[in-house]
C-alpha cells in the first residue's frame, strides 16, 4: 500500500459513498458533492456501487436487506459521532476496517501490472496520473469529449470477458 493512511481514507470513502448513494443531488454520473465535516470544504466523490458491494460481500452481507440494514447502522453512527467529533473515522469498527482492507488488497493484487487495473483503481498518485494522461490523450489527440473518454475507460474497466 502506497499511502500510510490509505485504509483510513478508503473506510471514509465507503462511509461517504453509502451516505451519498441515496442523496438527492447524486448526478447520473454518480458524482456526489458534500461538505467534509473535518475540513469544512466541499468535496466531490464518485459513488462506486461495485466497491460498496465488494466491501459488503467481505462483511458477509448476502442480501440487499442485510446490506441496507448495515448501511443504516453506519449512517446512524455517523450522525451521532460526527457532530460530537468531526475527526471520527470509523477505524474502531474492526469488521468494516478488515473488509475494506481485504477489498483493497484484492484490488492491489488484481491491478498490479495491469493497465485496466491501474485505470480502475485510481487511489494512488501514479494510477491517477496515468488515468489523467489517458483522458488528455483521448481528448486532445483523438477527438473524444471528456465525458466520452471517461465513459470509454469506465466501460473497459468494468467489461467482463465474454466466454
Amino acid at each position: 500500500m502506497d499511502e500510510p493512511l490509505a485504509i483510513r481514507k478508503d473506510v471514509k470513502n465507503y462511509v461517504n459513498m453509502i451516505i451519498g448513494i441515496d442523496a438527492e443531488n447524486l448526478g447520473p454520473d454518480k458524482m456526489w458533492k458534500y461538505k467534509d465535516p473535518q475540513t469544512g470544504e466541499f468535496k466531490a466523490l464518485k459513488v462506486d456501487e461495485r466497491y460498496i458491494k465488494s466491501v459488503e460481500e467481505r462483511l458477509g452481507l448476502k442480501t440487499e436487506e442485510q446490506s441496507e440494514s448495515f448501511r443504516t447502522s453506519i449512517r446512524k453512527i455517523y450522525g451521532q459521532k460526527i457532530s460530537l467529533d468531526p475527526e471520527y473515522d470509523f477505524m474502531d469498527n474492526l469488521e468494516l476496517v478488515k473488509a475494506v482492507t481485504d477489498v483493497r488488497l484484492k484490488s492491489d493484487i488484481a491491478g498490479a501490472g495491469s493497465l485496466i487495473g491501474a485505470l480502475a483503481n485510481r487511489t494512488n498518485e501514479e494510477n491517477k496520473k496515468l488515468y489523467d494522461r489517458m483522458i488528455n490523450t483521448m481528448f486532445n489527440k483523438l477527438g473524444y469529449c471528456k465525458t466520452c473518454a471517461q465513459k470509454t475507460i469506465e466501460y473497459f474497466c468494468t467489461q467482463e470477458d465474454e466466454k
